[in-house]
C-alpha cells in the first residue's frame, strides 16, 4: 500500500545539531552506510568545524526525517566546486518533496558562495535516485569507477 503523504507536515530545513545524531545514524543506515549515534556526533563536530561543509536536516516535529551533506571540493586539475556528498530521506517520507527541499537549499548555499554549478555523485545501481536528480535539473556529465585499497 502506498503511504498517504497528503497529511505529511511541511519539513523545516535547518542545520543538523548533535541531538539529531541518532536519527542521522538511522538515515545513513537506510542509505546503506550503517553507523551509530556516537560516531555521528563525532562526524557532526568535524563538519561543524569546517566552513566549507554543511550538514542540513529536514525536520518534522523535532525529528530529522532527511539529511544532506554539502562540501566544497577542489582538485588541482579542475578547480573548486560544491558537491552534495550525501542526501537521504526517511523511507516513510519519500515522495513528499523533502528531498527536493534539501536540494533547493543546496543550490542556494552554493549560489551564495559564488558557484555556478552544483555536483552530486550517485551509485550506478540507484536508478530511482538518478531520476530524482534529473527532475531537480541535474545533468549526467560523467561516469566513473571508484577503487579502494586496504591500508
Amino acid at each position: 500500500m502506498t503511504p498517504d503523504h497528503s497529511k505529511t507536515p511541511t519539513a523545516t530545513i535547518r542545520p543538523a545539531i548533535e541531538s539529531d545524531a541518532a536519527a542521522l545514524a538511522d538515515l545513513c543506515g537506510q542509505l546503506g552506510y550503517p553507523t551509530d549515534a556516537a560516531t555521528m556526533i563525532a562526524r557532526l563536530r568535524e563538519a561543524g568545524d569546517d566552513r566549507n561543509r554543511a550538514v542540513i536536516v529536514a525536520d518534522i516535529d523535532g525529528h530529522a526525517v532527511g539529511c544532506l551533506e554539502l562540501a566544497v571540493q577542489s582538485a588541482f586539475e579542475n578547480g573548486t566546486w560544491p558537491e552534495i556528498r550525501g542526501l537521504v530521506v526517511d523511507a516513510n517520507c519519500r515522495g513528499t518533496g523533502i528531498g527536493a527541499a534539501l536540494v533547493t537549499f543546496a543550490k542556494q548555499w552554493s549560489r551564495e558562495r559564488g558557484f555556478k554549478t552544483l555536483r552530486v555523485r550517485t551509485n550506478e545501481v540507484r536508478t530511482r535516485t538518478h531520476a530524482f536528480y534529473e527532475r531537480e535539473g541535474f545533468t549526467k556529465t560523467k561516469s566513473q569507477r571508484v577503487y579502494d585499497v586496504g591500508l
